[in-house]
C-alpha cells in the first residue's frame, strides 16, 4: 500500500470513530446505526467493513481513542521537577482541556462507555478510572503530617469529579468545564494533603485559568 493509500485509509478509520461518538452523543449508542455513519462522513460501505466487523467493533474503537488521548494527558501531567499536587492539578486542567475541545469523546468515554455501550466498552472505561484512582492516589506520598486518608479517598475523589464533569457536558455546556479546576482539585487533594495545601492548589488553579484567559 502506497503511502498516500495508507493516509486515505487512516483518515477513513479516523471519520468513522469521529462519527460514532457524535453519533453516540446525538442518538445513542443503540440508536446509531451504520448507515447513520457513512451518511456523516460520505464514505461506503465497503469502507467502514475494511475497518471495523460491526458497529460494536467501531464504538470500541472510538471508546479507545478517548481514554487513549486522556491516558496521554495523564503522562503529559506529571513531572519529577514538582510536587505530586501540583502534577494532580496539571492532570485535571489536561483532562478538563482535552474535554472541553473534543466533548464527544467525553461523553462517550465517561457516559456511554459506563451505561449504554457493549461490555468491552465499559471494560475500558473501568481500566481508565483504575488508572485515574492510581493517579489521584499518588499524593499519599505528599500526604500532610499524620494525615490518614481513607483507603477509598482517591476512588471517592475521582468519582466526584466525574459526575461534575459528565453533568456539565450533559447539559452542553463543555467549554466551561476548565473552570471547575479550582474545585475539583481542592475535593481532589484535601484528604491526602490537608485543607492549607489543598487550599493553596485550589488558588493555583484558579490563577492558572486567569493566565489562560489572559487576565
Amino acid at each position: 500500500m502506497s503511502e498516500t493509500a495508507a493516509s486515505s485509509e487512516a483518515a477513513a478509520r479516523a471519520a468513522l470513530i469521529a462519527a460514532m461518538a457524535e453519533s453516540c452523543v446525538e442518538r445513542g449508542y443503540i440508536d446509531t446505526t451504520i448507515e447513520d455513519l457513512l451518511a456523516a462522513t460520505g464514505l461506503r460501505r465497503s469502507d467502514f467493513d475494511r475497518h471495523f466487523a460491526g458497529k460494536e467493533a467501531c464504538a470500541v474503537a472510538a471508546v479507545d481513542e478517548a481514554l487513549a488521548a486522556g491516558l496521554a494527558t495523564v503522562t503529559a501531567g506529571f513531572s519529577g521537577d514538582r510536587p505530586e499536587g501540583e502534577s494532580v492539578l496539571q492532570v485535571l486542567l489536561g483532562l478538563l482541556e482535552l474535554f472541553a475541545e473534543r466533548p464527544a469523546l467525553g461523553s462517550l468515554a465517561m457516559t456511554d462507555a459506563r451505561q449504554r455501550l457493549p461490555r468491552a466498552a465499559f471494560e475500558r472505561y473501568a481500566g481508565g478510572f483504575a488508572i485515574l484512582i492510581a493517579t489521584l492516589d499518588r499524593l499519599r506520598a505528599d500526604g500532610a503530617p499524620g494525615a490518614m486518608a481513607p483507603p477509598n479517598a482517591a476512588r471517592g475523589g475521582i468519582g466526584g469529579s466525574e459526575a461534575l464533569i459528565r453533568r456539565e457536558l450533559a447539559r452542553g455546556r463543555a467549554a466551561e468545564l476548565p473552570r471547575l479546576l479550582p474545585d475539583l482539585i481542592y475535593s481532589a487533594a484535601v484528604p491526602f494533603l490537608g485543607q492549607k495545601e489543598a487550599l493553596r492548589l485550589s488558588r493555583q488553579g484558579a490563577e492558572l485559568l486567569k493566565g489562560k484567559r489572559g487576565e
